[in-house]
């Protein structure tokens, strides 16, 4: 055993041969070294314990639901300002131009409640 074989060194050993600064010196670094272990390890949970709460925020905002996005960006034609409104008309004139299913996109339009969509399904009316 390593630790009896310490004790049988220290017990045969001179204690006039000790040095005290070197002893205090060694027992000040060991405490340290915990002492920068325990905070590290804490650091570490605190970490942890922030990214997991930021990360289950963050995804409790995550929704299936198209109109929970449209709704923050979009709003109601009436009040847009005409630059809004033309960036609105531009930004379904790309997605109809550049869609792939063309009546995917049609329906999302509708879904969202856009304007014109919404005229032309009523025939004209609101």
């Amino acid at each position: 055993m390593n630790f009896e074989k310490h004790i049988k060194e220290i017990t045969h050993s001179n204690v006039n041969s000790l040095d005290e600064s070197i002893f205090l010196e060694k027992l000040h670094s060991k405490r340290r070294r915990r002492h920068i272990k325990k905070f590290r390890i804490l650091n570490g949970l605190s970490a942890a314990v922030f990214v997991s709460l930021l990360g289950w925020a963050s995804f409790s905002q995550l929704t299936d639901d198209p109109m929970t996005y449209v709704s923050n960006d979009l709003k109601p034609m009436e009040i847009m300002d005409i630059e809004t409104e033309i960036y609105v008309y531009e930004l379904v004139d790309y997605l109809v131009d550049t869609s792939d299913d063309i009546w995917e996109t049609l329906a999302f339009l509708d879904e969202i409640n856009f304007e014109t969509i919404a005229t032309k399904n009523n025939r004209g009316l609101k």
